[in-house]
């Protein structure tokens, strides 16, 4: 006699059975999507800030935390993620990166989702295939740091925004945004700032539109008794569960407001942050017409889906992609913050209104004009994939460890300025070392070993230079890996110093570094 099936399996086999063309081919997008970010992940070498993210998540968490506090400006989530993802796959390139780029993979299926229920399954579809290929993110789903994860839970606090509008009456959907909202703003302190102001404006901007005009919006829950006093009590669960770490925000904020290494923005960088956002990667001088192109089609396209746009779903998603671009350049007028990366999460709304502009066109009688669009820029994301593939370069840390390790000797000196580059460099150079049963080189950090001055990256100055003197006294040779100096050294002192004791013997020169060599002048 046939056994009944698992009432697990029956649900999944009824859930499949429900699955409709769009959900068939949402997924095929995000298997695409998840295989471009995992495909070649472990190629290019770590970097600095990467570097950084597996030392902070080698620390217990307790330690971890109090590091936070003292010398980053991010909030702890990602960092306790990467912790115990290590514990199970390991430290080496591809391991640690896997998170981000199973993070940013899962993002895609978020967005389709929240674009079939805001608006139809077409408009999902097409912004959920911009995400899936658009190398910007890509590039930081290969990153071991936090991007891919903001981008993951703002996509799930906007699918769930989206079933809160739709679904009236249904709790679970106002824990589960405030869940999300909470881990976003635990994930990176600028969303902790701009995306409950994003979030806020755009949902009020919603109601009232909603008791403007009834059922302009098509989202009932924005109709159902006691609306307002059910946002208010999401947005309260939100700000509850991001509360402990609130006082640490503060002190983070007070650090950043200090002093902080990011440029004062220029229309240059804004405007190349919204072309990364629609096509990056293609590279000057020859791909950068055509990626200006690309932005400008985005862009047409994103202002005629807003500008067309029935209700206040334009304005919702205009708040959320507008406001914490224009939050971060107005702080930056005091401190500059501005930072694409920072703002990766706000390509999910943008890519909705793109995607509303071209469903417009097609619901316009334009279905070949909207094709067409599609297509250019889906290509230009092609090609800028292959170029971030065959052509993006991060600092070579392991080319640079390699040749040291090759090229030293007992009793040589490593010195680092800035202290903090020791980290990537320590990574690769335990992989190069001759013996691994054998001690490494002797290592200091300048102007001062890593972290001693609980600064990230302490500044050069003349008080520091007789350490520097003792540091080097009765030393053969010395060696000095040099990197991120146009911040930490700008008047190059330490090469200044090391001119006065040693004579240059070797130099190599790598991407984002380099490696000089220093031994006593001959007679």
């Amino acid at each position: 006699m046939r056994q009944a099936a698992h009432p697990r399996t029956a649900t999944l086999r009824l859930g499949l059975a429900t699955m409709d063309r769009w959900t068939w081919l949402a997924l095929g997008v995000a298997v695409l999507g998840t295989g471009l970010r995992f495909l070649a992940l472990g190629h290019k070498t770590l970097w600095l800030d990467e570097a950084f993210s597996l030392w902070m998540a080698r620390q217990s968490l307790p330690d971890l935390v109090g590091w936070l506090i003292r010398i980053d400006q991010h909030p702890p989530l990602y960092y306790a993620l990467l912790h115990g993802w290590m514990n199970l796959w390991g430290d080496s390139e591809a391991g640690v990166r896997s998170l981000s780029a199973l993070c940013s993979g899962g993002s895609i299926l978020f967005l389709y989702g929240a674009g079939r229920r805001l608006a139809d399954a077409r408009v999902g579809l097409m912004a959920a295939t911009l995400l899936a290929l658009a190398p910007f993110h890509v590039r930081y789903a290969q990153e071991a740091r936090m991007y891919a994860l903001l981008t993951l839970t703002a996509g799930a606090a906007l699918y769930l925004l989206a079933r809160f509008l739709q679904e009236p009456g249904r709790w679970r959907w106002g824990v589960g945004l405030a869940v999300a909202q909470a881990a976003t703003m635990l994930t990176h302190n600028t969303a902790a700032a701009f995306f409950p102001l994003a979030l806020n404006l755009g949902v009020l901007a919603l109601w009232a539109v909603e008791r403007r005009q009834p059922s302009a919006t098509h989202l009932p829950g924005l109709d159902h008794p006691g609306f307002l006093r059910r946002w208010l009590g999401c947005q309260a669960l939100a700000l509850l569960l991001w509360s402990p770490w609130s006082w640490a925000f503060v002190e983070q904020a007070r650090l950043v407001d200090q002093e902080f290494w990011i440029l004062p923005p220029t229309l240059g960088t804004v405007w190349a942050a919204f072309r990364d956002f629609n096509v990056a990667h293609l590279g000057a001088p020859a791909g950068l017409p055509l990626a200006a192109l690309g932005a400008t089609v985005g862009g047409l396209l994103a202002l005629y889906g807003l500008s067309r746009q029935r209700g206040g779903l334009g304005l919702l998603l205009a708040s959320l992609f507008l406001v914490p671009a224009l939050g971060e350049l107005a702080v930056s007028l005091r401190r500059p913050i501005f930072s694409d990366r920072t703002l990766i999460w706000t390509a999910l709304a943008y890519y909705l209104l793109v995607a509303l502009g071209l469903g417009k066109l097609a619901r316009a009688g334009r279905i070949r004009l909207a094709g067409a669009a599609l297509a250019f820029l889906l290509a230009l994301d092609l090609l800028g994939l292959g170029s971030y593939y065959l052509y993006f370069q991060k600092e070579e840390w392991d080319a640079a460890a390699a040749y040291v390790a090759r090229e030293s000797r007992p009793g040589d000196l490593l010195l680092f300025h800035a202290s903090w580059v020791q980290l990537p460099f320590d990574y690769y150079l335990r992989r190069y070392h001759a013996d691994p049963q054998a001690p490494l080189p002797e290592r200091r950090g300048l102007p001062v070993d890593l972290f001693d001055r609980g600064v990230l990256e302490p500044k050069m100055s003349q008080a520091d230079l007789p350490r520097l003197d003792r540091l080097v006294a009765g030393r053969e040779r010395v060696w000095l890996i040099y990197s991120h100096e146009w911040y930490t050294d700008p008047e190059r002192l330490t090469l200044q110093r090391l001119h006065e004791h040693f004579c240059l013997a070797d130099k190599q020169t790598f991407v984002g570094l380099a490696v000089y060599r220093f031994e006593p002048c001959s007679p």
